[in-house]
């Protein structure tokens, strides 16, 4: 019997959120953005970036200009996609949610470590990342939103 492309991934979503999650937990335990950068080179991130990044989170965090250190992970030779995707991210968000939304994206690129190995790796981290981030951004908005309104009308079905 034919399967449908979405359950031809391995592993399942269910799955990945558990490998996910747990590897997010056991890193945060370490309490270094570092180990969470350094985790994410099993999935394309260049273990010559790691520190790039991390100043970039620095930088982001203080509120402080992140040009420099955007255009040194950008223009290095070889940089990876990944790299490049949190310059990016960081970038487009406003400038009081960077240091979260960086966070989010590094986060959000676990959502790989399920296929290492694989071709779809890469491109699930930055799916993962732009997903994360967006969290990131918009989760304490939509947090007021469900309070204010209440958890029965935000799940309910009236306009």
């Amino acid at each position: 019997m034919p399967t449908s492309r979405a359950q031809d991934l391995s592993p399942e979503p269910g799955g990945a959120f558990r490998i996910a999650r747990d590897f997010v937990f056991e890193d945060a335990a370490l309490g270094r953005l570092r180990y969470h950068l350094l985790r994410l080179t099993t999935v394309g991130l260049g273990r010559d970036e790691v520190e790039d990044v991390r100043e970039l989170g620095r930088l982001a965090f203080d509120g402080a200009d992140i040009t420099e250190c955007a255009v040194r992970i950008r223009d290095r030779s070889g940089a990876s996609r990944l790299a490049v995707a949190f310059v990016d991210i960081v970038e487009h968000a406003d400038q009081d949610e960077r240091g979260p939304v960086l966070v989010g994206a590094v986060l959000g690129a676990y959502t790989s470590l399920g296929s290492v190995g694989s071709d779809e790796g890469t491109s699930a981290a930055l799916l993962g990342a732009v997903g994360g981030a967006v969290v990131a951004a918009s989760r304490s908005f939509v947090d007021r939103r469900m309070q204010q309104e209440g958890l029965a009308v935000y799940l309910g079905d009236e306009d």
